[in-house]
Order: C-alpha cells, then structure tokens, then sequence
C-alpha cells in the first residue's frame, strides 16, 4: 500500500496540494487504461507536478521530456484552431511521437498510479 507522500516545503494550500495530487493519480490512471494519450498526458502531469513541486523526482522526468519534445504539436482543445491539412500532417508526427515514447510513458505513469494511490481514495 502506497503511503501519503509529505506536504513539500513551501506549499501553503494543502487542499489545493493534495487536489493536485489526487490529480496525478488519476491523470496517470488515464494514461494507463488508454483513456488519455501520451502527449496529452504529459503535458497535464507536467503541470501538476510543478504545482505540487515534485518535477524534479526522477519518475516526472519521462513526462518532462516529453512535453519538452512535443510542445509544438497540436493536441487536445487546440486542434480546434488548425486547419484539417495541417492536423493530417502533424498527425504523423503525433503518431509517432506516441509510438517513440510509449513504453516509457506508461511504466512511469503506472509508478505514478501505485506512488499516489493514497490521493486517488
């Protein structure tokens, strides 16, 4: 059984901490059972790890990277403002982006899973 991880130094909110932690857990659950991508993923876990302040912890890193190398492409709500040619062509690069980086992905977000099972309660 996963143990609560300690309130860093430094967060004052810790309501708002463990929302964001309950977070993670799910965001990773998300990626795990495929019910989010590996881009999309990423870059939420990204976030939640700065806002927690643990983006530093080795098992973040997999996520950091792949946000650092994706940061260009279009995913989520943003798509709704490129064109359909443009999204055909970055599709591929999506596509493949999420192929380079799967097995990665998913070991680090299932780490993730077991790491904040405590938030997801």
């Amino acid at each position: 059984m996963s143990e609560e991880i300690a309130v860093p130094e430094g967060i004052k909110n810790k309501a708002l901490w463990r929302k964001h932690c309950r977070k993670i857990h799910a965001r990773a659950k998300d990626l795990v059972e495929g019910r989010l991508g590996i881009i999309e993923a990423a870059r939420v876990i990204c976030l939640l790890a700065i806002w927690t302040r643990v983006e530093n912890e080795p098992v973040f890193q997999v996520f950091g990277a792949i946000d650092r190398e994706t940061c260009y492409l279009p995913v989520g709500a943003v798509r709704a403002h490129w064109t359909p040619e443009a999204l055909t062509r970055e599709d591929v690069v999506i596509h493949a982006s999420e192929i380079r980086w799967r097995n990665q992905a998913i070991a680090a977000a299932a780490t993730l899973v077991e790491q904040y099972k405590w938030a997801g309660r």
